[in-house]
């Protein structure tokens, strides 16, 4: 009889499996275009926010305050672009 320990964990059984992709590494590691790719993440304005938000205070240019700031205007226009396109239809 196996116990809770030696069960293997089917992450497509999961709660929140819809939210796993794979993603390509490069020596075992991966960077934001890849993440971007594999989420199918096309909108330029969105992908601006998500590498704000992602790398906030590491860049080497400004702090977190201002990565926030720039994440959320990043947004801002993301959600214009998608009205403008919604409209279109």
């Amino acid at each position: 009889m196996s116990n809770s320990s030696e069960r293997q964990f089917d992450a497509s059984k999961a709660s929140g499996s819809k939210y796993l992709r794979h993603i390509a590494l490069i020596d075992g590691k991966t960077d934001i275009y890849a993440v971007l790719d594999a989420y199918a993440v096309t909108c330029p304005a969105r992908q601006h926010a998500i590498k704000k938000l992602l790398c906030s205070g590491i860049r080497g240019k400004g702090d977190v305050m201002q990565d926030l700031k720039e994440a959320r205007d990043a947004i801002d226009r993301a959600i214009q672009m998608q009205q403008a396109q919604d409209e279109a239809i």
